[in-house]
């Protein structure tokens, strides 16, 4: 009994003293290191972006972020080569964190705008914390740079319902352009343009939007410079409203059938998913102009005229209205011609 008391006294010590771990040099407690860092180009700037890293290297939690600096190399663009490239990388930027909220796993970003033209250069970021010591250097990204593209002119927008047709003139040098657009109460565009890929044509539509909302379009020039596409300063911004000026489809298919109470009409359904309803008109034979009978549209796809005398000729016709603010009203549709007996 004492033999096993003593193996299991011997099996606690040596298990401790297996939990202890030698102490960690500050040094190597460094943050994170950046693996996404990307560069785009906006309004004749460079955006570089990266996430905040979240942890350590060594995986404990990063509480101690002080700044970051950005360090670039350079060199001569001939033609859609680098010549020169590869030095070594310098300070280029740095961006102080203390004092501003908690960033950690969220994207922050650096405008850069006072890149020479005919360059190449390649940036890194690396993280610095409170004790100044620096993560390893992020991914590298290569940009190669010259003079922005000049603005789109001419440009001009047509609206429609739920849709906004933009066109402008063609830039020299141009290799697409860029639409980008805000919405009533935004005080800026965003840094992500409509479409996905730089558009050849000059020439945009926008189906996303809703009717009778504002909204502010700018169109930019992008010029493709080896591997990167700068983008230039925008047009002038044009306020676009959309709405439906699209009419309903003339009604069909009426006929006119005399009652006890009066004339029946009816005519067959419109298949718009906008549709308000009807209005009815009415006149006398030899007069030019038709009456409308009812103020407020039906809805239903008949209407019984109560005002009618005995051997008197009518003349009716319909037409078929949306429910959008305009209105909308289809032309009349085809007469149709009754005399009332009963």
């Amino acid at each position: 009994m004492k033999n096993a008391i003593l193996v299991a006294l011997l099996m606690i010590v040596t298990l401790g003293c297996g939990l202890k771990r030698p102490p960690v040099p500050m040094s190597t407690v460094v943050p994170k290191r950046i693996l996404d860092l990307g560069a785009v180009s906006r309004e004749g700037a460079l955006i570089l972006s990266w996430t905040v890293p979240k942890e350590n290297a060594d995986k404990t939690v990063l509480t101690d972020l002080a700044e970051f600096k950005i360090l670039k190399t350079e060199g001569t663009l001939v033609g859609e080569e680098c010549r020169g490239c590869g030095g070594e990388p310098k300070v280029f930027y740095e961006m102080k964190m203390e004092g501003k909220e908690d960033l950690r796993g969220k994207r922050v970003s650096a405008t850069l705008d006072e890149l020479e033209t005919g360059k190449v250069y390649a940036f890194t970021v690396v993280s610095v914390n409170k004790r100044g010591y620096l993560s390893p250097p992020s991914n590298p990204v290569q940009v190669f740079w010259d003079y922005p593209p000049h603005r789109p002119s001419a440009v001009s927008a047509e609206r429609g319902d739920k849709r906004v047709d933009l066109s402008w003139q063609p830039v020299t040098g141009a290799s697409g352009y860029n639409i980008y657009r805000r919405a009533e109460g935004e005080e800026a565009f965003g840094t992500k343009p409509l479409n996905r890929d730089s558009i050849h044509a000059t020439q945009y539509t926008d189906l996303n939007v809703e009717n009778e909302k504002r909204y502010v379009y700018v169109v930019r020039a992008v010029k493709k410079v080896g591997k990167t596409e700068i983008e230039g300063k925008g047009a002038l911004e044009i306020p676009v409203t959309p709405t439906d000026l699209i009419p309903p489809r003339v009604p069909v298919g009426l006929v006119a059938v005399p009652l006890k109470t009066g004339i029946e009409l009816n005519w067959r359904k419109n298949e718009e998913p906008d549709l308000l309803g009807y209005y009815v008109f009415k006149r006398l034979p030899g007069e030019t102009e038709f009456k409308k009978l009812n103020e407020d549209p039906v809805t239903k796809e008949t209407y019984l005229d109560t005002d009618v005398n005995l051997g008197q000729d009518y003349e009716y016709a319909v037409s078929a209205v949306d429910n959008s603010p305009h209105r909308n009203t289809s032309p009349l549709s085809e007469e149709v011609r009754i005399k009332y007996l009963y």
